[in-house]
């Protein structure tokens, strides 16, 4: 029997049952991850009343946690290469389980950072690996979409957090919130065991799987395959023996630095919103209960975006809507700025400015999954992921200086116009550098 490209044969049928199932487990994934990153900031009033402690030493409880994002990010990609992302999801489930449900016997800040490394460690490796594993089960027509819509538990997660944090403190401690925290993930571990496949692209590159392979394949799709079937993938060899070294050979090298570039901004934006509106609010004189509906009206622009971004990727094209997204970020910038200080007038707005921020952020994993050969695709969207954490640690920080050296809001929002133009001109020349590469590849066919 000759040989079957892999890709071609999942493209040429919808999304089944199966495919369908391993979104919703990876949505599960990251909705646990989006309700563990945001539980810390809902607990820091619990955690200056019991500890004594004044605001600024909360500093190294937000930054703890996105540094070990960012570490977790940067090592799980490399791993999930080598031994799979089924086996990598699995372990940081239980490792950020675990290290969550110790945080709750932390008795000062120094320990409490500590553990928060941890349990951010274990978080980066879930929440890249999850959107691999989707985007190697999708048609590449709803790649973009199915990503797209993982996302959505990061948000998702966020908002559970808020009910599920206020909840556990008032009815015990905040101690306990943490612990369900860590319970959580372990016992959804449990259930991606029995029920999350491996991807059959990773299955693909492993000679000894075969027999797997052509059992999961005839799941996937409608289409019945016999034992003697071969699979190969129609991509480029990677002339790098370190996953990582991969990233930068000269074929991916330009297009790496973009993407990287690109991300970095976009989470300078995201996180410096995400960590400071609330209080530039307040600071300008609207009440504690104005500025909180500000914060989740961002975040609830933010699911709106990662429901529509994904599907207007795949119908218009990744860098065209990437660009055009970030752009009219920058013109909600520039509103909010010259706005009138009216909560309606400011709340509109900053929903539709997150919008098209957050959904930025969601956009360009799927660029990097959609960039990178097998071979290095975890790797290159777990690493996109992880230099990205550190434009999320920038952002913070920037807004504490910001914050401390009396800027306005409008001020800031200006400000945010620098990273936003930096992002628009690094999708733009990656946008290029693809179309490039296209049509070399066209000009001389990849050899199987």
């Amino acid at each position: 029997m000759p040989t079957l490209d892999l890709r071609t044969v999942i493209d040429r049928h919808g999304v089944g049952g199966l495919q369908r199932r391993v979104l919703l487990l990876c949505l599960g994934v990251t909705t646990l991850d989006g309700i563990d990153v945001a539980m810390v900031s809902y607990l820091g009033p619990s955690l200056i009343a019991d500890w004594h402690i004044g605001k600024a030493q909360l500093g190294p409880v937000v930054t703890s946690g996105l540094l070990g994002l960012a570490l977790g990010s940067l090592i799980a990609g490399p791993l999930a290469d080598r031994l799979g992302r089924r086996k990598v999801i699995l372990a940081s489930l239980v490792f950020f389980g675990l290290m969550s449900a110790a945080t709750a016997l932390s008795t000062n800040i120094l320990w409490f950072s500590v553990l928060r490394v941890l349990t951010g460690f274990g978080l980066g490796a879930a929440l890249p690996n999850a959107t691999t594993l989707v985007s190697e089960y999708a048609p590449s027509r709803r790649r973009s979409h199915l990503m797209a819509l993982t996302y959505c538990g990061m948000t998702l997660g966020g908002a559970v957090a808020g009910y599920l944090t206020s909840l556990f403190v008032q009815v015990a401690s905040w101690h306990w919130a943490l612990v369900a925290g860590g319970v959580l993930p372990l016992a959804y571990a449990v259930v991606v065991a029995a029920a999350l496949p491996e991807s059959p692209k990773f299955l693909a590159r492993q000679p000894g799987r075969h027999a797997e392979l052509v059992a999961l394949i005839n799941r996937v799709v409608p289409e019945r395959f016999g034992a003697d079937t071969r699979f190969s993938l129609d991509e480029p060899a990677v002339a790098a023996r370190v996953p990582v070294a991969g990233l930068v050979t000269r074929r991916f090298r330009l297009g790496t630095l973009t993407i990287w570039t690109g991300f970095v901004c976009a989470f300078f934006i995201v996180y410096l919103m995400n960590s400071w509106l609330p209080i530039l609010m307040t600071d300008v004189g609207f009440s504690l209960t104005a500025a909180a509906t500000m914060g989740l009206l961002l975040q609830a622009g933010g699911t709106l975006g990662n429901l529509g971004i994904g599907w207007l990727m795949d119908r218009f094209g990744l860098h065209r809507t990437v660009a055009v997204a970030m752009s009219c970020a920058a013109v909600m910038l520039v509103l909010v700025a010259l706005a009138p200080a009216h909560v309606l007038v400011l709340g509109t707005l900053i929903f539709v400015l997150g919008m098209f921020t957050n959904t930025v952020g969601t956009a360009f994993p799927i660029l990097s999954a959609a960039f990178y050969p097998t071979s290095i695709r975890a790797t290159g969207t777990s690493w996109a992921t992880g230099i990205a954490r550190f434009g999320a640690i920038g952002g913070a920080a920037a807004g504490t200086v910001l914050v401390a050296a009396g800027l306005h809001y409008r001020q800031v929002f200006l400000a945010l116009l620098v990273p936003a133009a930096v992002c628009v001109v690094a999708v733009a020349v990656k946008g290029r550098h693809t179309s490039t590469m296209e049509r070399a590849a066209e000009r001389a066919p990849v050899t199987r």
